[in-house]
């Protein structure tokens, strides 16, 4: 029988638990390892030690990528893994204290910056089409569309904003395949499809907090170093053939190489709270009559405010209404460690600390309070509930970094990050796609 190959992935959100049991499911002996005690806490987003994007409430759910054909048919592709799921565990559209399902189908309304759809609009639609799945797709101006909508119970769906100082109403497409995913519901459920398939875990800031990874010569190819392992901050090391790093916004502290290609930098959340006895907004704003809003205003004005690239999801089940704003995000500049490949003056952008990430900045505040009163003006004068910086990371192009390291012998080390903001969606399909073989380079497949 042949010997199990050992991976050693450094991350359990979206991309590490994906690939973890992608990889176990291809028989290889995988340890994950995080920094933040999830068997304790859940996933959830309001513990202490919780600051991964991928713990958090709920996250969009669309396949609406402009040219980006490929996103959009994987997407796709993983909206049918999410449904089978839910399908599987019995999931269905219950009341608010039964209602399990970790994909919900709420539709999501794109607001245009105008009366008129704009370019990416049209690619997106474009696409639709090219994929046969235009008539998914409704566009409020479009008579046809309108009535194909009201037959098939989505044209409540479709609302009407008024532009300021205008007579016109934004135009707006009503994508009824998109919604959102329970994110925190749905990495604390693969969890514990990974460990039940045989995925080993080690959690916390000193049995799951990577100190670094171990690099020895290469006996294959001299002239490099292969990692064979890494040592946690408890001071054990675990030896692996392959290791992975799927640590999100900390991936460029565990791997500075990643330097070149990653930077983390932080988006903007707010939440307001509904009281399940106020019944108008209860109702209006649920999963059921609600849909998904997203919206992006014309270029910020000369003073450098920005309302636009803002969106917000229908309330949860604990009457949470989630609103985020991704028209600038923010960066936090420390002193990088002498030998980062890649500075900007000898600093790189980290994380906050998470007690420090409970304020926003003042221009994101202005932002979702403008957005707020065109599209939400029941709150205009409530106070937020919450708010919180939520820690990305992003790529050059905003696509995904999965591939082997190829200045390390051996195939030796894996990346699997960058999600960019966009990455949880595709939990139940992404290890699929980018796996560490020995034999074959990952890709993004069509």
């Amino acid at each position: 029988m042949t010997e199990e190959k050992s991976v050693a992935v450094i991350g359990a959100g979206i991309f590490g638990l994906s690939l973890a049991i992608a990889l176990r499911d291809r028989n290889y002996e995988v340890t994950v390892f995080d920094r933040s005690q999830y068997d304790a806490n859940g996933y959830d987003p309001t513990a202490d030690d919780v600051q991964a994007a991928s713990a958090d409430h709920n996250k969009i759910f669309r396949a609406s990528y402009g040219k980006e054909i490929h996103y959009q048919r994987l997407a796709l592709e993983s909206r049918g893994a999410w449904v089978s799921d839910d399908e599987k565990r019995g999931s269905t559209e219950q009341d608010d204290d039964r209602d399990n399902r970790l994909f919900v189908n709420s539709g999501m309304l794109r607001i245009q910056p105008s009366e008129n759809l704009s370019s990416l609009e049209k690619e997106t639609l474009a696409n639709m089409q090219r994929d046969g799945l235009r008539d998914t797709q409704f566009v409020k101006s479009d008579p046809a569309d309108c009535e194909r909508a009201d037959k098939l119970g989505w044209k409540d769906k479709i609302l009407n904003f008024q532009i300021p100082d205008s007579k016109s109403t934004y135009e707006a497409v009503l994508d009824s395949l998109a919604g959102f995913v329970r994110c925190s519901n749905a990495c604390a459920h693969y969890q514990k499809v990974a460990a039940d398939k045989g995925v080993k875990f080690h959690f916390g800031p000193q049995e799951g907090a990577v100190d670094y990874l171990v690099k020895v010569k290469s006996e294959i190819e001299p002239s490099k170093d292969k990692v064979a392992g890494l040592k946690t901050k408890n001071g054990v090391v675990h030896d692996a053939d392959a290791v992975v790093v799927a640590a999100g916004s900390f991936s460029t502290q565990i791997f500075p190489d990643l330097s070149y290609h990653l930077e983390s930098s932080a988006g903007s959340l707010a939440t307001l709270k509904i009281d399940k006895s106020n019944t108008e907004l209860w109702n209006k704003y649920s999963p059921e009559r609600f849909p998904v809003m997203t919206w992006k205003s014309t270029p910020r004005d000369a003073s450098g405010k920005d309302t636009g690239s803002i969106y917000v999801l229908p309330r949860t089940p604990e009457g949470l209404v989630k609103i985020g704003y991704r028209g600038v995000k923010w960066t936090n500049f420390q002193p990088a460690p002498q030998d980062t490949p890649f500075t900007q003056d000898g600093q790189w952008s980290v994380p906050l600390p998470v007690e420090e990430c409970s304020l926003l900045p003042e221009p994101a505040l202005y932002a979702i309070k403008q957005f707020v009163s065109i599209f939400m003006p029941e709150f205009e004068s409530t106070p937020f509930f919450s708010t919180k910086l939520c820690w990305y990371t992003d790529s050059l192009d905003n696509s995904f970094v999965i591939d082997h390291v190829p200045t390390y012998a051996e195939e030796s080390v894996f990346v699997c990050t960058g999600g960019s903001g966009h990455g949880a969606k595709f939990l139940p399909v992404l290890g699929k796609v980018g796996k560490p073989t020995h034999s074959t380079r990952p890709r993004l497949t069509d």
